[in-house]
C-alpha cells in the first residue's frame, strides 16, 4: 500500500479506505462472468461492423501486376503514379482504403494472389504497411515508399520507387 501511495497522488482512486482494504475494479461489471458476457456481444459488434462497413476504391486491378496501396493524397497521387506506369507497359494498379478500421484486409488478401508484389505509399513513416503486411501474410513482397514531414511525393518519385521495388530494391 506504502506503493501504491507512491505513485499514486491524491487524486487516485485506489479503493481503499480507513476502515477496509483496498479494492480497485478491474472492469466495467465487477462478476467477472457478465462482462464476459458483454465482451462477447461487443466482439459480435465488431465483426459485424468490419462485415458491413469496410470501405475501399480500386483503380486499373483488373490485370495488376503490381500494386500500391495508398490512402488520402497519397492515393490520388498514385492514380497518376499508375496512369504513369501504364503508359511504360507496367502493369500497375492501386487500392485506396477509405476506412482505416475495419481495413480492406479481405480484399487485400485476394489481390495478393493476383499480383507480384505490393508497395504501400503514405505521406508518414510508414503506418500502414503494417495493415498490408499482415493482410497479405506473406504471400508477396511488399515495400513501403514514404515521404513526410509535410513533403508530398510526386507521382514520378512513386513510378521510380515502385520500379525500384520491381528490380529487387526496397
Amino acid at each position: 500500500d506504502a506503493e501504491i501511495q507512491k505513485i499514486s497522488g491524491s487524486w487516485a482512486t485506489t479503493g481503499k479506505t480507513k476502515d477496509r482494504a483496498r479494492h480497485i475494479a478491474t472492469s466495467l461489471d465487477l462478476e467477472a462472468e457478465k462482462q464476459e458476457i458483454h465482451n462477447h456481444k461487443l466482439q459480435a459488434k465488431y465483426r459485424e461492423i468490419e462485415n458491413k462497413e469496410v470501405r475501399f476504391e480500386e483503380f486499373q486491378t483488373k490485370d495488376a501486376e503490381y500494386l500500391l496501396v495508398a490512402y488520402g493524397s497519397s492515393a490520388r497521387i498514385c492514380q497518376k503514379a499508375v496512369e504513369i506506369c501504364r503508359s511504360k507497359g507496367i502493369k500497375a494498379g492501386l487500392l485506396r482504403p477509405i476506412t482505416v478500421w475495419p481495413y480492406p484486409t479481405k480484399r487485400v488478401a485476394e489481390l495478393a494472389h493476383q499480383v507480384k508484389g505490393m508497395l504501400s505509399v503514405e505521406m508518414s513513416a510508414g503506418q500502414m504497411v503494417t495493415d498490408v503486411r499482415l493482410a497479405v501474410s506473406g504471400k508477396v513482397p511488399v515495400s513501403h515508399f514514404g515521404r513526410y514531414g509535410g513533403v508530398i511525393p510526386s507521382p514520378g518519385e512513386v513510378v521510380v520507387a515502385l520500379e525500384k521495388f520491381i528490380n529487387g530494391g526496397n
